[in-house]
């Protein structure tokens, strides 16, 4: 089986990339027996019209001009049509948009994607209403071409039959998998009855408001003013730290060391909190699940896919605030056996569905079904 993984920004080769999914994906199919040929990563280097145009769009505009140049389309175009012409793969993959959205070909793509465009701009709006309106056609061109969608999410789906009229046979569902390798993943979590004497929670996150730190951050002060000693760990970022607020900085997973000191962190945590305004589909919070550390999220974007509310964690109200965050914590240090068997549960999820020999596995599948669909 030939395989052409076309990339985006992150190179598959490398783990501390973007959250080192395209390093999962092309590990999968090297495991799975796929030959692999990658195209890109390519540079985004538009031309001098699209230049003075973004200055402009920036002058008169608050919102983001379009994730692509025009030149970045086109180059990505042409280097994936030349080395299809020349390795002869027998389907194309890809996890990012720009790839194929002016590629033409008669071998069949596969295309992963977090979340559709439409939903994502429904819930944390970034693009000004003209570049929103050129991506949603180039979103719209990649779908119609791909023999399959790879979606992370039943609210991705839910938005790419519903809303842009994709038919159901061509998208299949796959769990946004832990992106930590298994070897510093504990044979079985250490699943006992732990000390709240002092609760432990846990953020990884790089984006201040977006990933709801502020939320988190007032979770700790409300149960620490109720009595429920309570700190908190955020990694991803520098900030000054605070009584009980923490900030860890980033870890970079191809180096030894700082990856066993991140790993440590879930093995400090009681709860991963994971207030965020708008997630396409977390991989921390798998992460987390890989060492039975239940998620306390809310239901924004595909985050009531990744975390399954009373078995990997609990599931808020979309939006909810920090107090009803604090209320789950509460009750959960009160009920310590409940807690146990979320522990518990969490974990046997992790491993049934959460990690990347399952998940490359299921998408390696998909990519030999369509190559089989295009023979008959």
């Amino acid at each position: 089986m030939k395989l052409l993984y076309a990339t985006g920004r992150y190179s598959p080769l490398k783990h501390d990339e973007g959250s080192g999914e395209d390093y999962n994906l092309y590990n999968a199919f090297i495991n799975n027996g796929f030959e692999v040929k990658i195209v890109g990563p390519l540079k985004d280097k538009p031309d001098l019209s699209e230049r003075v145009y973004r200055k402009l769009h920036r002058l008169f505009s608050k919102k983001r001009h379009a994730k692509y140049s025009m030149a970045l389309l086109r180059d990505a175009a042409a280097e994936v049509a030349r080395v299809t012409g020349e390795y002869k793969p027998d389907v194309l993959f890809s996890h990012n948009l720009s790839a194929f959205v002016k590629l033409k070909t008669s071998r069949p793509t596969v295309y992963l994607m977090d979340a559709p465009l439409l939903g994502t701009e429904a819930q944390w709006p970034l693009f000004s209403r003209f570049e929103y309106q050129r991506m949603l056609k180039w979103e719209k061109d990649v779908l119609k071409k791909a023999a399959r969608i790879i979606t992370r999410s039943i609210w991705a789906k839910d938005y790419l039959t519903d809303a842009y009229g994709v038919p159901e046979e061509k998208i299949v569902l796959v769990q946004a998998a832990s992106s930590l390798p298994e070897r510093v993943i504990p044979a079985d979590a250490e699943l006992k009855i732990v000390d709240f004497s002092t609760i432990n929670l846990l953020l990884v996150g790089r984006v201040y408001k977006l990933k709801g730190i502020d939320t988190a951050i007032e979770v700790v002060k409300l149960l620490n003013q109720a009595g429920c000693k309570t700190r908190l760990r955020i990694v991803g970022l520098e900030g000054e730290n605070r009584d009980n607020v923490e900030f860890m900085g980033s870890y970079k997973k191809s180096n030894t060391d700082e990856l066993n000191a991140y790993t440590e962190q879930y093995r400090w945590a009681h709860f991963l909190i994971h207030p965020a305004r708008y997630d396409s589909a977390p991989i921390v919070t798998a992460e987390a699940a890989a060492f039975g550390v239940p998620a306390i999220s809310n239901a924004v974007g595909g985050i009531a896919t990744t975390v399954q509310h009373g078995v990997s964690g609990v599931v808020l109200p979309a939006l909810s605030p920090a107090e009803e965050y604090a209320k789950v914590i509460r009750y959960y240090k009160e009920h310590p056996q409940q807690y146990l068997q979320l522990r518990h549960s969490t974990r046997e999820r992790y491993k049934r569905e959460l990690n990347w020999k399952v998940v490359g596995d299921v998408i390696s599948r998909v990519i030999l079904q369509v190559v089989d669909d295009q023979k008959k």
